[in-house]
């Protein structure tokens, strides 16, 4: 039988799979855990960072799966309970709710401070309703390119 914490590590894992294949890893955005309204805002958990020279700049895409993970499952008093069910059936509906979200960028290399690029967030409906998740309305977010060398 398969060890909460192994199941645990999987969902880290998961995450970090998925932040790699948004072609970024940096800090992550320190975002208030809201668990009292219901809905997750997947995009309040997104920053972007960029790095290189004004007109070669290069975006990157992070994201704080921790942080997405806590406020889905309801805060971190209902992930130590999920660490102790027995079922597994209730943590593997919120693992693929958590596997199910992508993320894309309009734009992420030849760009210059004050350029705007999109950020967007795609996940499967069915695997959120059946974790019993509601993802936030919004799909795209703009962030501003600023802090390139010049």
């Amino acid at each position: 039988m398969l060890e909460i914490k192994n199941v645990r590590a999987l969902i880290a894992g998961v995450g970090i799979a998925l932040m790699l294949a948004v072609n970024g890893c940096g800090d992550s955005k320190n975002v208030s855990i809201d668990t009292n309204d219901g809905v997750t805002n997947i995009l309040d958990y997104v920053s972007v960072s960029f790095d290189g020279t004004n007109g070669e700049g290069t975006a990157f895409v992070n994201v704080d799966y921790d942080g997405i993970e806590t406020e889905m499952v309801g805060g971190k008093d209902k992930i130590k309970e999920l660490d102790e069910v027995e079922d597994l059936s209730e943590l593997t509906r919120y693992i693929n709710a958590v596997s199910s979200i992508s993320f894309s960028i309009d734009k992420n290399s030849g760009l210059s401070n004050g350029q705007q690029v999109i950020v967007s967030v795609s996940y499967d409906d069915t695997a959120a309703k059946s974790a019993g998740v509601v993802f936030g309305n919004e799909k795209s977010r703009t962030f501003e390119v600023k802090g390139l060398k010049k």
